[in-house]
């Protein structure tokens, strides 16, 4: 069953966020299709598409860490609505996907670059099968970095491509990053690539808002209660491998040689208060890259999605201008 698009673009309030995000909900149920594929190494990956009449294109939703397909149900109706067919998927060790070690609250992974496959084949074997149209990338955080590896290994198969406060260097608050590198190799040899990185912590389902969590406290409790009432959403302490490999993606993202590679139209979306990631790289990748545009919202934090009605706005439409453009 297709999506009927108005192509009206009306963002849910705050206030009425609540109610309107269980229609959302409902609507997005009745035209779901969903189902697994089994990745290079077996491990089984989760996905969902939504299909619209006279699609103009397919986009694509990279998710980021400890996060999963449900919780970008807001962002795929308002693309549905505007004639975008939506594609998401949890990456492995994520939400519905397939763990690999017996702790499914382990989010770990021996290389970005599987996460790159598993990209590959969600593409190549799901979406363009299903329906050949030209094909965008909505990504969040670790998922700007695995759609950057992506883009520079397939430069004719997507058309554009935003990258959402990417995880090109994340925040290292305790030691100088060089230190934490050191350490996090030498734990990896000594104690394991898959065992638990010490400072990493189980999910909380007694988190309390606070502005670090974006500037809608609604969207903040919706992701919470969704996190709560499943435990494979509740993905969130880091192996030492997944560590090692988000200390030292950028050394690959930010050199001139793998940067010329690309050649899709990026847009970054970075976020001036962002407490996750480093906004810099952020702006060198975009200097370095003659496709790329780069954007800054003011006084919002990591979780672009989770922002106020007004300022969600602003970012929807902006995505919204540069697929159309």
């Amino acid at each position: 069953m297709r999506f009927t698009p108005d192509f009206k673009l009306q963002i849910i309030e705050d206030r009425q966020f609540d109610e309107q995000i269980l229609n959302v909900e409902e609507t997005l149920k009745r035209h779901k299709n969903s189902g697994y594929f089994s990745a290079f190494d077996n491990t089984e990956i989760y996905y969902e598409y939504f299909l619209c009449e006279n699609a103009r294109a397919n986009v694509v939703i990279v998710h980021g860490l400890s996060e999963f397909t449900k919780k970008f149900y807001e962002l795929s109706f308002y693309l549905l609505n505007q004639g975008y067919n939506v594609f998401l998927y949890d990456q492995r060790c994520h939400g519905l996907s397939g763990r690999l070690t017996k702790d499914i609250q382990l989010l770990h992974v021996d290389s970005f670059n599987d996460y790159v496959a598993d990209l590959e084949q969600f593409i190549d074997e799901i979406i363009i099968p299903v329906e050949n149209k030209p094909l965008y990338l909505y990504s969040h955080s670790m998922g700007g970095a695995i759609t950057s590896l992506y883009l520079a290994k397939n430069q004719d198969k997507v058309q554009k491509a935003v990258l959402a406060a990417p995880m090109f260097q994340p925040i290292v608050k305790s030691v100088p990053e060089y230190v934490a590198r050191a350490s996090v190799r030498l734990c990896k040899a000594l104690i394991g690539p898959k065992k638990r990185f010490f400072q990493s912590k189980n999910f909380d389902p007694n988190v309390q808002y606070s502005a670090h969590h974006g500037t809608s406290e609604v969207r903040f409790n919706y992701n919470l209660n969704l996190r709560k009432g499943n435990e494979n959403y509740q993905s969130s302490p880091m192996s030492f491998s997944w560590v090692l490999n988000s200390l030292t993606v950028k050394n690959t993202i930010l050199k001139d040689k793998f940067i010329q590679k690309i050649k899709t139209p990026i847009l970054i979306i970075s976020a001036e208060k962002d407490n996750t990631v480093k906004n810099e790289p952020q702006r060198l990748f975009a200097q370095k890259c003659n496709s790329c545009e780069f954007l800054e919202i003011g006084n919002e934090t990591h979780s672009l999605l989770a922002s106020n009605s007004k300022t969600l706005e602003y970012i929807v439409r902006t995505v919204l201008n540069f697929y159309n453009d």
